[in-house]
């Protein structure tokens, strides 16, 4: 049996166009892993930050790669087990000249207000599909805009952080780009487990 034949009856789409992950930390890192365990071709994954111990508690990657840059350390961990994904790891700011023509859909996962309004404005006058997931403690938004969080001068807020919402966010925008289209989601993990 292949790779991929047990989902091909899921029939999942885009798994051609390349996306662009906008931050590698808890919901790129795993964005990005989940997408290429689905099929996807090509990611293009952004980050100017490097990994730190804080950044362990929803990574599941080594100790031994603290200090290595998150997209850099996000495309070895993910070509280690997709060897025929096309990867390119970014170590910087995803900018207007930096994004690669064949982008098709950018998924913002980075936690600064203003970096976020800059990334959907280039996806709006590139045509590009853009998408932004976050969470914040325990709440979890996907969305087809650029949703507010918090309120810091500079746009920038540190949010309480947990692995699991960091991979229910990861996997549900995974579940949005590959099947479900048009579905935006904001709910609390709390809310989930009581609406059983």
């Amino acid at each position: 049996m292949g790779l991929y034949d047990r989902q091909e009856s899921i029939k999942l789409k885009n798994l051609d166009k390349p996306i662009a992950v906008l931050g590698c930390g808890g919901v790129g890192f795993w964005l990005a892993k989940f997408a290429a365990m689905s099929g996807v071709k090509t990611l293009y994954l952004f980050d100017p930050d490097v990994l730190e111990e804080h950044n362990l508690n929803r990574i599941d990657l080594p100790y031994r790669w603290l200090g290595k840059n998150k997209a850099q350390a996000t495309k070895n961990y993910i070509t280690e087990i997709r060897e025929d994904i096309k990867i390119i790891a970014f170590p910087f700011i995803m900018q207007e000249h930096t994004l690669p023509n064949d982008t098709a859909i950018i998924v913002d996962c980075t936690d600064n207000f203003n970096s976020q309004m800059k990334n959907q404005s280039i996806a709006n006058d590139r045509g590009i599909r853009y998408i932004k997931a976050g969470y914040n403690g325990t709440h979890m938004t996907i969305s087809n805009s650029v949703a507010e969080w918090g309120e810091a001068p500079d746009g920038y807020t540190i949010i309480p952080s947990w692995v699991v919402p960091s991979v229910v966010v990861a996997s549900m925008t995974v579940g949005k780009i590959l099947k479900y289209d048009g579905v935006e989601l904001s709910t609390d993990l709390e809310k989930m487990y009581n609406e059983r």
